[in-house]
């Protein structure tokens, strides 16, 4: 099995929950896609769910869009698990 690819440095962003330093994104579950506007995202330090905006920057998800994901269970699952790992590790800063 390959190594997932390393897309980065990307414009630099902060999460809106925690307020982490986000300079770089890691395709997840064999998607080899670079982050584009619209895309998702979970914070490495709090596990907050996100989306690219269009200058790249990330944002929280809006309630709909949440939906939209609880309703595509084999991506919401992964989506979870990366939480869940993400909150039992701990933050970083």
């Amino acid at each position: 099995m390959s190594e997932p690819a390393t897309y980065g440095p990307l414009v630099e962003s902060r999460c809106p929950q925690c307020d982490y330093k986000l300079t770089g994104a890691m395709i997840a579950h064999g998607v080899d896609q670079k982050p584009e506007p619209g895309a998702n995202s979970v914070c490495l330090n709090c596990g907050q769910l996100l989306t690219y905006q269009a200058d790249l920057t990330l944002r929280k998800i809006t309630p709909l869009e949440l939906r939209e994901l609880m309703d595509q269970p084999e991506a919401w699952a992964k989506i979870e698990k990366a939480q869940m790992f993400i909150r039992r590790r701990g933050k970083f800063a």
